[in-house]
């Protein structure tokens, strides 16, 4: 069975953009938790949404490092790339741009045979019209020589 982890790629973008914005949202003076790293909490959304083991949410990260859509993985920092991916759909928008765009050359080549097809029949009744009138010239010009 193939997993599909688009839709766990683009959380984790997601994510990690929500967690910028929020860095400097406020200050916990007294917190009697102690603060997560970015990683940290990003993680832990990541495997209480989707239920991934860890080992699985480093192969993302890893998936999203080599795409250069972020930076670094420890500290987790997203890159510009990585932005500007998410803000035009993330790995689910490019998989849907990636169906249609196979579906329509599949179209384009379904219908380049069928064009194919009818100009070789063209094809050959000019062939077999060329060659009735070779052979009816070649008849008349004996015709003229021999009578």
């Amino acid at each position: 069975m193939e997993k599909n982890y688009n839709a766990e790629l683009d959380f984790i973008l997601e994510e990690l953009i929500k967690e910028y914005e929020n860095i400097n949202k406020g200050v916990r003076f007294y917190a009697e938790e102690e603060l997560l790293s970015t990683n940290e909490k990003i993680n832990l959304s990541v495997s209480e949404k989707f239920g991934l083991k860890d080992w699985e949410i480093n192969v993302l990260y890893y998936t999203l490092l080599l795409d250069k859509y972020i930076k670094s993985i420890d500290p987790l920092t997203i890159s510009l790339e990585g932005l500007v991916f998410r803000n035009n759909g993330g790995y689910v928008q490019r998989l849907i741009t990636q169906t249609k765009e196979a579906e329509r050359l599949e179209e384009i080549q379904n219908d380049f045979r069928k064009y194919s097809f009818g100009l070789m029949i063209f094809t050959a009744i000019v062939a077999v019209g060329t060659l009735i009138s070779a052979w009816y010239f070649a008849i008349e010009i004996y015709r003229y020589y021999v009578d």
